[in-house]
């Protein structure tokens, strides 16, 4: 047994028209190796806290920024030790008629989402994972217990992502509860496209979110 406290922070996600080269989702291949934990903050103060346990974390930690969020603002803790443990998700809206399962830029898509639906009578859950591996399961599925309904939204590719990782293990243990069948919205199963227009095209958007909860609701 030895200690490898090492820290891989890097940009990771689509950004704006660099294409295929430099907008690619690897948090998946990441975390597929025992051993490798994978974080992905959605705001600035998980952001701080995050990388501060990692830095202290005695195992090596891929600590991925999605590029589009770098201009995001929020606040922040002062506090020099404020820190957030690896593999504690994060209710970032309380709901009780369906589950968003979202992480790192999909968070604020699905809290606009959340927005949309509520003036529609819909009150929808946004639980942020904040850590892919170690994953919190038992948040995730405490609050498909309550909802009985869950969209898990990705800006990943679909095929082998952890969207599909997340809905395995709902449907492992909390299948009972479920009122409908678990959604995945995911990014577009292409290389992601240079142009502006098609770019947008691949990345799930609100309305994306809107349309699978409504379907997970039978509307």
């Amino acid at each position: 047994q030895f200690k490898i406290p090492i820290v891989f922070r890097g940009p990771g996600g689509s950004a704006f028209q660099v294409s295929s080269q430099h907008s690619q989702a690897l948090e998946s291949w990441f975390a597929y190796f025992p051993g490798l934990k994978v974080v992905m903050p959605s705001t600035p103060a998980d952001a701080k806290g995050l990388l501060k346990t990692s830095i202290r974390d005695d195992d090596p930690v891929i600590f991925i920024e999605q590029e589009r969020m770098y201009g995001h603002k929020g606040e922040v803790p002062e506090d020099p030790e404020f820190t957030i443990p690896l593999g504690l998700a994060d209710v970032k809206r309380e709901g009780t008629d369906a589950t968003i399962v979202a992480r790192s830029l999909m968070v604020p898509v699905a809290l606009k989402a959340a927005e949309e639906l509520q003036k529609q009578g819909i009150s929808c859950e946004v639980i942020d994972p904040r850590t892919i591996r170690p994953l919190d399961i038992d948040t995730i599925v405490e609050s498909v217990k309550k909802t009985s309904r869950v969209v898990v939204a990705e800006e990943s590719h679909p095929f082998c992502g952890v969207a599909a990782e997340i809905s395995m293990e709902i449907m492992d243990r909390a299948f009972d509860y479920l009122d409908a069948p678990v959604k995945r919205v995911s990014g577009a199963d292409v290389p992601m496209p240079y142009a502006k227009n098609l770019e947008e095209l691949a990345i799930p958007g609100v309305d994306q979110l809107v349309a699978a909860v409504h379907e997970v609701s039978y509307m």
